[in-house]
């Protein structure tokens, strides 16, 4: 309801696009752009809304993948 309201307020259309993963992908970290983190070149991250450099902890499963971008929690 929260990401509905988001692309209403700013005249995106909503659609499904249930199986087009790069899509959700895009969606989701739109709409928690606060809380979202980039990788850099030397394997950190850098968040988006107050610049810090962060790291996955090791023991994470997404520690040996090092997605392009991270939501977190």
């Amino acid at each position: 309801d929260h990401l509905e309201g988001l692309l209403e307020r700013v005249e995106i259309e909503v659609m499904s696009s249930p199986g087009d993963l790069e899509a959700i992908r895009k969606a989701i970290t739109s709409g928690y752009f606060p809380i979202c983190a980039r990788l850099q070149r030397n394997g950190s991250y850098t968040t988006m809304k107050h610049p810090q450099t962060v790291h996955i902890h090791p023991s994470s499963g997404l520690a040996q993948v090092l997605p392009r971008w991270v939501v977190y929690h």
